[in-house]
């Protein structure tokens, strides 16, 4: 199980009910947070709380975004180059969602900073190839990770190399 913070708009379109998160869940990178960008076409981004890294995929059909969101991490997961062991037991956990409020503000202002890069990215590059996308997000600098590892790939690889699989 996971817990999947969501904006108003996107919690809309894909659940009937909210929870409180008790905590994090099951999963290695903990909680997610996702919005949807109303562009077009409409886009569905997550971004992960521990390490900023982004997501990018096709909203529609909403009804299915969660059970699409593993293959698309997958992929992002796989060209970050972090190991399989690590992959699957972040995918494992993957199959339950708790639907929550987004609480983080900070998580909420990378999510507004990914949306505003979006639209250059897809002017200047790959124009709707999602996992293009999503590598160029996960090599931006963001600020809460400047004193650190500056981008969110680089959080995820120091992250699943430090041995913090349960």
């Amino acid at each position: 199980m996971f817990y999947l913070h969501c904006s108003k708009q996107l919690l809309d379109r894909v659940s009937s009910g909210l929870s409180e998160p008790a905590g994090i869940g099951g999963n290695i990178l903990g909680n997610w947070y996702a919005k949807a960008i109303f562009s077009k076409p409409q886009v569905a981004l997550f971004v992960n709380e521990r390490t900023l890294l982004p997501v990018l995929m096709p909203l529609a059909p909403a009804s299915s975004l969660v059970e699409r969101f593993p293959q698309y991490l997958f992929k992002v997961l796989l060209s970050q180059g972090v190991s399989e062991s690590f992959m699957q037991q972040e995918l494992n956990y993957l199959d339950e969602v708790v639907y929550c409020k987004s609480t983080n503000r900070s998580i909420i202002g990378i999510l507004n900073m990914f949306t505003y890069h979006l639209e250059s990215y897809q002017s200047i590059h790959y124009a709707n190839d999602w996992h293009e996308l999503s590598m160029m997000m996960a090599d931006t600098p963001c600020g809460p990770l400047y004193k650190s590892t500056i981008t969110p790939g680089n959080a995820l690889r120091e992250f699943a190399l430090s041995g913090q699989i349960h």
